[in-house]
């Protein structure tokens, strides 16, 4: 009787590990799932804002080429409508230009 009543207790003990480890792999399980969510979700956020950085940055480059192109576009207008006196001007900023780095090479 005494040893009956072990047995049934250790069959009951081993129903409990077994029940245990099957509630361990649904809980590791599920830790796995929500943390696979939370990287995909973080992911997503990332990549978009890398995409609006992105979108940003071609922006800004557009912007700074356009005004480029009026800049020179205004430097020619007016090389145009003055070419003796830009002429000269550039005349006389590279010979400005030559004498100082013709000093800054006999040092």
């Amino acid at each position: 009787m005494v040893e009956e009543s072990i047995r049934k207790e250790m069959d009951a003990l081993k129903a409990d590990i077994a029940q245990l480890r099957e509630d361990i792999i649904g809980l590791t399980d599920a830790v796995k799932g929500t943390a696979s969510e939370n990287i995909a979700g973080a992911r997503a956020q990332a990549e978009k804002h890398l995409h609006k950085a992105w979108e940003d940055i071609e922006q800004q480059l557009e912007q700074l080429l356009n005004e480029g192109k009026a800049t020179f576009n205004n430097v020619e207008h007016k090389v145009g409508e003055h070419p003796t006196g830009s002429m000269l001007t550039a005349f006389g900023l590279g010979f400005i230009i030559a004498k100082l780095l013709d000093r800054g090479g006999r040092h």
